[in-house]
């Protein structure tokens, strides 16, 4: 039996003699002469095209099976302006279109040393705020799918004297995304860099067998849509070792319904993330099932919302795993998705239409977060959010510089069913219609001078089999109580706990402790089938338990 050949063949594009850097007809640019080069690698069997330091302008290019496109050190590749210079497939909500582009084609790799630069500083209209999404209203930029209902009222969305932190306008056409593979097996993409981004970076789409190693994406931070990597509906794909900066989101993993495959067997293993949006999230577009994902020893910073699922559509999500990451969450003034949660699960239908799927088995384990929100784990009243697990996951909570701004509100972005964004205290985590959750060795602490709307350590509100093992915290202010707004779900001033129940079944709670501070370490009202409050150390409160409750009491400190 022969043994298959590995593609061998050898070409070299080198720079113009005169650098087209400012050519804008499609004549001066070097598009013809790179699919013309990737086209006789190819028919010459496969193999490498080399692209010498140089710089050179495109529009849209054809990678083709069994070539490797390779980047050397000082090559530089940039989109053109003009609309003309791409093709008319694959056209995004707004207009935009592909750099590199593959199209069903096998062992092909982008590798090397070299750059992408998307140009988008010098494409966008960077000297005025974002005026709509993916058209949506002009009067709710960003905040889709209806009006809000935030803290701020009107100032939620006033921009004067804010460009500088808004997200920016888009033109009326940008590229983008700079590769996009779209059923595609046998991909590699290595070591390169691409920067400054219009739209998307790297888009799979439908692909089986994706390596993605050692890349660099730097981004501008506002720039709307310039994701770092988006996975979506595609098979065993790996991503480690990259450095990514990304207005958007950093990784994201979407699913459709009306494509071959799920997205599924995905893992993410030393990656440093920051984003304007979410380090990494699955969502928003859940319409097909995604599973078996790991993010592994990770680091998040400087994001407005750290590990995400942002379920929204009729899909499955199941069988996903954080582990051993830290993450460090900011506020952002203006009309961003994310209000610095630094883990966040909802499931909320998309608008009334949406027959919703469901979440399943997610588990955040080794977790260390510094943010300046709480976490948020919520389930619509249609939603199926099931065996949610936070192990050894620690939560240190401050209020930021921009809490006045936008801060004190739940954002549950995109969603047309109930307002995207609405007022709310907001507690350490708050977990809301979930069932089968455990809590196990979860501390949380507090900075000094928090906002009045922080309120409890952990709220649970209509949350089915609840188990908290080994947390440590308090609410958020040693003398405070909720704050006299109220809140969305309560409907009236309470007094914080370090944990608050509403409306919880067959809950345990053991080997707890009230930290320093403490004024109610548990209330629970209206709860049913109290399991056991056993082990815990309340020393350090004024009241152990507040509530009606029934639980089997041992081992406690002092005893009750």
């Amino acid at each position: 039996m022969t043994e298959p050949t590995e593609p061998t063949a050898s070409f070299r594009i080198e720079p113009p003699a005169e650098s087209n850097r400012d050519a804008e007809s499609t004549d001066d640019l070097a598009t013809e002469r790179f699919q013309r080069t990737i086209d006789a690698c190819r028919d010459d069997g496969g193999g490498t095209v080399t692209v010498s330091s140089g710089e050179y302008v495109l529009g849209t290019v054809h990678l083709r099976s069994d070539v490797t496109l390779r980047l050397e050190a000082g090559a530089r590749l940039r989109p053109a302006e003009s609309e003309s210079a791409y093709v008319d497939r694959h056209v995004g909500p707004d207009g935009e279109r592909p750099f590199v582009l593959a199209e069903g084609v096998e062992n092909v790799a982008v590798v090397g040393e070299g750059t992408i630069d998307g140009r988008g500083t010098e494409i966008m209209d960077t000297d005025e705020p974002i005026r709509q999404h993916s058209g949506e209203s002009e009067g709710h930029p960003l905040v889709s799918n209806a009006p809000h209902r935030a803290r701020q009222g009107d100032d939620y969305l006033d921009w004067s004297g804010a460009i500088d932190e808004w997200p920016v306008a888009k033109p009326s056409f940008r590229p983008g995304p700079m590769i996009h593979l779209v059923d595609c097996e046998g991909v590699s993409i290595r070591d390169i860099t691409l920067r400054d981004m219009p739209a998307w970076t790297l888009s799979l789409d439908d692909c089986v067998d994706v390596d993605i190693r050692g890349v660099t994406i730097r981004n501008h931070m506002r720039i709307p849509n310039c994701d770092g990597i988006a996975i979506g509906n595609s098979r065993n794909v790996r991503v480690a070792d990259c450095a990514i900066e990304a207005c958007d989101d950093a990784i994201t993993l979407v699913s459709h319904d009306d494509r071959k495959r799920p997205c599924e067997h995905v893992t993410v293993t030393n990656c440093t993330l920051a984003s304007s949006a979410c380090a990494i999230k699955f969502g928003s577009e859940t319409g097909g099932d995604i599973r078996h994902c790991t993010f592994d020893n990770c680091v998040v910073y400087g994001s407005n919302r750290g590990l995400g699922i942002q379920h929204r559509d009729g899909g499955l999500i199941e069988h996903v795993l954080f582990s051993n990451i830290t993450v460090e969450t900011h506020l952002l003034p203006g009309p961003w998705w994310g209000k610095a949660e630094p883990i966040y699960v909802t499931s909320v239908p998309r608008d009334d239409d949406t027959d919703l799927g469901a979440v399943r088995d997610v588990r955040f384990a080794n977790v260390v977060a510094d943010a300046e929100n709480g976490a948020l784990l919520y389930g619509h009243a249609d939603a199926t959010l099931e065996e949610i697990r936070l192990d050894a996951v620690s939560l240190s909570i401050e209020g930021g510089r921009y809490a006045d701004r936008v801060g004190g509100n739940v954002d549950l972005q995109p969603t047309a069913v109930t307002a995207p964004i609405y007022e709310s205290d907001i507690s350490g985590l708050h977990c809301e219609r979930v069932t089968d959750l455990a809590l196990s060795d979860v501390a949380l602490k507090w900075g000094d001078e928090l906002p009045d709307y922080f309120a409890h350590g952990i709220r649970c509100v209509d949350v089915e089999r609840l188990a908290i093992d080994g947390f440590a915290g308090r609410q958020a202010r040693p003398e405070a109580t909720a704050s006299t707004a109220g809140t969305a779900e309560t409907g009236s001033v309470t007094t914080a706990a370090a944990i608050s129940l509403r409306g919880t079944t067959t809950s345990t709670i053991r080997n707890c402790r009230a930290s320093p501070g403490t004024r109610t370490f548990l209330s629970a009202r209206d709860c049913d089938d109290d399991r056991l409050f056993a082990n815990n150390d309340c020393t350090a409160a004024e009241t152990p338990i507040d509530g009606d409750c029934g639980y089997r009491t041992a081992g406690n400190v002092p005893p009750l």
